[in-house]
């Protein structure tokens, strides 16, 4: 199932004038792409008038100078400069004001509940705040920008959960450096490179039908299975044994299409290495039986069994 929902908004003009309370919603310009709990938008570089009171969690960099001026939850508009590389946070709830002429740039919405899975708040009650301002350029935060544009460009390759893998690697940077919890952490958390990180899925896809090893899948960017395992849970939010296993039940649930094959014959191009393994995963990631989804989605009905 595709979790990514796609909109493409071609306004006349990019304005919302100041002279007007904050608008509530999100302004529809650009190239959206979302998902349950978050988005992504491409905007073409313009001069822009903005003035929003922001219902998600916003971050924003560009790809390449930006001058106005701007106001980050305040009326005093001030002179404003946007670097490749670096963020504009704005907080959910807060209000950005600007007038600037803009180049390129990608806007990250998250929901509140995106943003506390982020990071494991220890004092019970405690929630997260992001601060309201800017991050000074970094290597990082151009290399997360790039990859989000290819995403876009080269069809999505990924899909949701590249896109959401991403962005969290993004927030968790963010949080590390302007939120109420920054003083807090030693480090900023140690998350994959975007380009490494859909050379390690592009690899799991490729290989599920064969044997898949730690070892192995770190090699091929250089890391040692230590790092990789606790990089790659960071940037994904699982571990790689979870998402291989996720894997190769999407691949289980797209051969089970094919009436032609047997259970035996999908459990192992799926990777599962015999059939009791793959009826194993499914009862207890969907509930239901190999068998059963397949007469379900199939609609034939065949004699009882796993």
């Amino acid at each position: 199932m595709n979790l990514l929902k796609e909109f493409v908004f071609n306004p006349p003009e990019c304005k919302i004038p100041l002279d007007r309370p904050p608008l509530e919603t999100l302004p529809q310009w650009g190239h959206w792409l979302e998902t349950p709990e978050m988005m992504v938008a491409m905007i073409p570089p313009g001069h822009l008038e903005v003035n929003i009171r922001s219902p998600l969690n916003l971050v924003v960099t560009s790809f390449g100078e930006a001058q106005g001026i701007a106001a980050f939850n305040s009326d005093r508009l001030q002179p404003y400069q946007a670097l490749p590389g670096g963020f504009d946070i704005v907080p959910n709830g807060t209000t950005y004001s600007s007038v600037e002429d803009a180049a390129n740039f990608l806007v990250f919405g998250y929901s509140q509940s995106f943003l506390e899975r982020i990071v494991k708040v220890e004092a019970e009650g405690q929630t997260i705040e992001l601060q309201p301002g800017q991050i000074l350029k970094t290597h990082w935060g151009l290399s997360a920008a790039i990859a989000i544009q290819e995403f876009f460009d080269n069809g999505q390759i990924g899909g949701a959960f590249y896109l959401e893998s991403v962005a969290t690697s993004v927030l968790a940077q963010i949080v590390y450096r302007r939120s109420n919890l920054s003083g807090r952490f030693k480090r900023p958390p140690e998350f994959l490179d975007p380009n490494l990180l859909k050379v390690v899925l592009e690899y799991i896809r490729a290989h599920l039908s064969q044997e898949l090893k730690l070892n192995e899948i770190a090699a091929i960017i250089g890391f040692s299975p230590y790092h990789f395992a606790r990089a790659f849970k960071v940037t994904t939010g699982m571990s790689p044994y979870q998402y291989v296993l996720r894997c190769r039940l999407e691949f289980a649930q797209q051969l089970l299409r094919n009436q032609q094959l047997s259970l035996v014959q999908v459990a192992a191009e799926a990777g599962f290495g015999n059939q009791s393994h793959m009826t194993s995963v499914f009862q207890r990631m969907l509930h239901i039986t190999p068998k059963r989804y397949q007469q379900e989605i199939t609609g034939v009905s065949t004699s009882p069994g796993c």
